[in-house]
């Protein structure tokens, strides 16, 4: 799942202008985390039609703060890997075939719908709490 924000980068000079380099990462990741903490909530709900054992909906995960060096930083939102869980996400994504008949389980496409709604609230919020740093 990706979501990309782009425009953003007067928002981020005035950022780094006003604070310094340092303190415009630390307010800058800050954001990104609060961000994925939330699409972590959507995708949770998302996933709660094929809740079964809890395990795929307990299992979704965010990543730290990644690519500082590359200069575009990003936070993933996925599953652990230790019950490999994405494998039965995949099913319940996009169905499967069982003794011929095609399987369309209660909860297909709603990681996509998770990833759409996503993109417009990860823009939005992201773009609200930089706006608020650099006034």
């Amino acid at each position: 799942m990706s979501v990309s924000i782009k425009g953003t980068d007067q928002i981020l000079r005035n950022i780094e202008s006003k604070l310094g380099k340092n303190k415009a990462n630390r307010v800058i990741n800050k954001a990104l985390r609060n961000t994925g903490d939330e699409i972590v909530d959507i995708v949770k709900d998302s996933v709660a039609y094929y809740r079964d054992t809890g395990a795929t909906y307990n299992e979704v995960v965010k990543s730290g703060v990644k690519g500082a060096s590359s200069g575009i930083k990003t936070v993933e939102v996925g599953w652990r890997g230790d019950q490999s869980r994405w494998r039965l996400v995949h099913l319940n994504e996009f169905g499967y075939t069982r003794f011929g008949q095609y399987v369309r389980p209660q909860g297909m496409g709603a990681v996509q719908k998770a990833a759409d709604k996503s993109q417009d609230i990860a823009f939005k919020n992201m773009k609200k709490d930089l706006e608020e740093l650099a006034k």
